[in-house]
């Protein structure tokens, strides 16, 4: 056996056990005991009792299914999250087998397994992905009328932003180009003409998210939607609790704004600034991005250069996109680095190459073209380097703390797994 061979065999050993200890979390987060005050689950409780307010859609169907239904918020929480987090796991196995691209990247920290590590699958990123990916299956059906697809693009968008406004940021615009592209290429009318059709036609979805600016929400909505709970559940009504998602709707624009940017930009650790922390990160996603497929590909037919241009401009463009969440109005990295990632492959699966090729401005593809090629020349792509890479990037689940980063790390969770049985055995012994 080669070194090659061997590297690759270390490797796929490493792989797999990092797999096993993603699906230890993820039962052991599923049989956790949950409780309202628990940011996860509060997020969901976000209702319409108090008035109208952002991320409230689904909470408010939540409130009324339990109190028809009797059946526990937490349980039915629980199995939304489960089903969509299955759902998209799936997806994307399914999708890079059938394409033939490497499944190496998907457990990875900045895609599906460091929501899972960070226990925030149960939130509402994997039903807004869900709701995405069915989107591009829409427009991408032929056999669907393109004012059916319209009117569908609309509702699933309209729902999923009264639900979590985020949801507009890393959709709308590449909906809306997509849309200007029927209209351009299928109806033979001018880029203008086209542009202005796309956007009369996701009035319902830009107005929706107007809404939710405006709707931000006060100290005193909030209290009433805990009220609203409590109530239902018989429960003493408290103050909403400080670290409760339900607690920072109240939370002015101002300073919540200048509170993410110090954090994501200026917090010191270690002598180590943040804005240069998440400047390496970001290259290292992108690098393993867009290189893992191209590196671990068996056919050489499979991932050509000209798909990796394709991503890069995906990538890039849905960078663009969610640009606001990474300055200031999130701290949310390894939420916001899935939402990245998902999404560009997701767009990069479902939509044909041809589209994008056609869709994004010559000089755009051209410049991924020579970014790729001047990263190629500093760091050439090989399966050594995007394996050594993929074991060692972390990002912090909530802001920069370089603790959260190391514990995210793929060689961090396989220490972690042999680890944790004789550190059981230690206290039994010891007892």
């Amino acid at each position: 056996m080669d070194g090659s061979a061997l590297r690759l065999k270390i490797f796929n050993t490493l792989y797999y056990t990092f797999i096993v200890s993603i699906l230890c979390i993820f039962v052991k987060n599923l049989f956790s005991g949950w409780s309202f005050s628990t940011y996860q689950i509060s997020e969901f409780l976000i209702n319409y009792e108090g008035g109208f307010v952002r991320r409230g859609l689904l909470g408010e169907l939540l409130f009324w299914f339990t109190k028809y239904s009797g059946i526990d918020v937490i349980i039915t929480i629980k199995v939304i999250s489960v089903i969509c987090c299955v759902a998209v796991c799936l997806f994307f196995v399914r999708e890079f087998t059938k394409k033939g691209y490497t499944l190496y990247i998907i457990p990875l920290c900045f895609f599906c397994g460091g929501i899972i590590m960070s226990e925030v699958w149960i939130r509402k990123d994997f039903l807004m992905l869900c709701c995405f990916i069915l989107m591009l299956l829409i427009y991408r059906k032929k056999t669907i009328h393109l004012f059916l697809k319209i009117v569908l693009i609309n509702f699933i968008s309209v729902f999923m932003i009264l639900t979590h406004e985020v949801f507009a940021f890393y959709t709308l615009p590449v909906v809306f180009f997509l849309l200007v592209y029927v209209f351009w290429k299928r109806k033979r009318m001018n880029v203008f003409v086209s542009g202005l059709i796309a956007f009369i036609s996701l009035l319902p979805a830009l107005l929706a998210f107007l809404s939710v600016l405006l709707a931000h929400g006060t100290p005193a909505i909030a209290q009433a939607i805990w009220d609203s709970w409590s109530g239902l559940y018989g429960k003493e009504f408290t103050p909403v609790p400080d670290d409760n998602a339900i607690h920072f709707l109240g939370w002015p624009s101002v300073s919540t704004f200048s509170f993410h940017f110090n954090i994501n930009f200026l917090k010191e650790e270690y002598y180590l600034l943040s804005i240069w922390y998440w400047a390496l990160v970001f290259f290292t996603v992108y690098y393993i991005s867009t290189n893992a497929s191209l590196v671990f590909k068996t056919r050489q037919e499979v991932y050509t250069t000209d798909d990796r241009k394709v991503l890069s401009a995906v990538f890039s463009f849905q960078f663009l996109c969610l640009l606001p969440l990474f300055t200031f109005l999130s701290i949310d990295y390894i939420r916001l680095f899935f939402y990245l990632t998902a999404s560009s492959f997701a767009l990069f699966l479902i939509v044909s190459p041809k589209i994008f090729t056609e869709l994004f401005p010559r000089p755009w593809l051209q410049g991924m073209q020579k970014l790729n090629a001047r990263i190629d020349v500093l760091l050439p792509p090989s399966r050594t380097t995007v394996s050594f890479l993929m074991m060692i990037i972390g990002i912090s689940y909530t802001g920069y703390v370089l603790k959260t980063i190391w514990m995210s790390t793929m060689i961090y969770r396989i220490f972690l797994l042999f680890s944790e049985p004789i550190l059981i055995l230690r206290d039994y012994f010891l007892r």
